[in-house]
């Protein structure tokens, strides 16, 4: 029932760390995975120690670890594939704990874990890993003191209702992207962030 899958979440996210696979290895060990993480403006982020990413040899995945915002233990770990496998983006637990990278009491809410890396140096990022805002994200959410909704053009619907959900808990704006911060050149995506936070 929804009721035990909500306890059970919970339980996850107060006591049982998530079990780390003995097949999440070092970044290093992929080039391709290395690679990916430079392209979409994560790697900063992961040699800065913000970001703990790892290489899923047995998947072939680049992995994103989930850590709790109130005492920083893995919780959850999601995972691009490299290759074409199905699902592009796996979630290895079931932890609902969104991915957050920066130290930055302002925020970016976003997609996708690369996104969220890319904005860390002048803000930090949180990934709902989709275009859902559940209400344990709600709950890390609201602890941040500035919150700014940066989807896709296309879930600008989608990104409004969250505004207005957010905004009963903490002040909140919304960026429309004509392009994703993750593909974005470093020094076009800070300026663009400036814009927005100063």
């Amino acid at each position: 029932s929804k009721v035990a899958f909500k306890e059970k979440v919970t339980s996850t996210e107060t006591n049982d760390e998530f079990e780390i696979p003995d097949t999440f290895v070092s970044l290093s060990r992929s080039k391709q995975a290395e690679e990916y993480v430079k392209r979409v403006g994560s790697y900063e982020a992961y040699l800065s120690g913000l970001a703990d990413i790892r290489y899923d040899l047995q998947q072939d995945r680049v992995v994103y670890l989930v850590k709790s915002l109130s005492n920083g233990r893995v919780v959850d770990a999601t995972g691009r594939s490299l290759t074409n496998r199905k699902p592009k983006w796996r979630r290895y637990g079931n932890n609902k704990h969104p991915f957050i990278c920066g130290t930055s009491r302002a925020v970016f809410v976003v997609e996708d874990c690369p996104s969220a890396c890319s904005v860390s140096f002048f803000v930090s990022g949180v990934s709902l890993m989709g275009t859902t805002l559940l209400d344990e994200h709600i709950d890390v959410v609201k602890q941040f003191e500035k919150v700014y909704i940066a989807l896709d053009k296309d879930a600008t619907g989608k990104a409004i209702l969250m505004m207005k959900k957010l905004r009963n808990y903490v002040p909140t704006k919304l960026i429309v992207l004509n392009k994703d911060l993750k593909d974005m050149q470093i020094g076009e995506r800070n300026e663009f962030i400036r814009r927005y936070i100063d």
